[in-house]
């Protein structure tokens, strides 16, 4: 199985002071980096989170780390359907969670997530 990477996933990739970071980093070894994918949604959401005050890096800085995962990540999904979302999605949040199920399922991936609120099919991460 491959997985699509939502926000969370990435950031604990990426920043060390995440707390899901070693969780992270766990699960992927043992699923394989090469097995996991990004997208546009999902990398703009890194861009942005990570230039918050919690972590407090430059878009110039955030986009180099996310330019290193992506030499790690075994694909990116290209495509993006128009938005069908699913019946559970009743707020802001669960819009973009519905959305990136869909997504990866449009492109034969499971969407590989930390949050708890998601139906399946997902792969929960820790």
């Amino acid at each position: 199985m491959n997985y699509l990477l939502d926000v969370n996933a990435l950031i604990a990739w990426a920043h060390s002071n995440s707390l899901e970071n070693g969780i992270f980093h766990s699960w992927a070894a043992k699923v394989g980096y090469d097995k996991l994918a990004t997208c546009a949604h999902s990398e703009l959401g890194f861009i942005r989170i990570s230039m918050l005050p919690r972590f407090g890096v430059s878009r110039a800085a955030a986009e180099a780390m996310l330019a290193g995962i992506k030499k790690d990540v075994g694909g990116f999904v290209s495509t993006a359907p128009s938005p069908k979302l699913a019946a559970w999605a009743h707020t802001s949040a669960q819009t973009s969670d519905a959305y990136l199920v869909q997504l990866a399922a449009s492109a034969g991936l499971m969407l590989a997530t930390f949050d708890r609120g998601i139906p399946s099919p997902v792969e929960r991460i820790g």
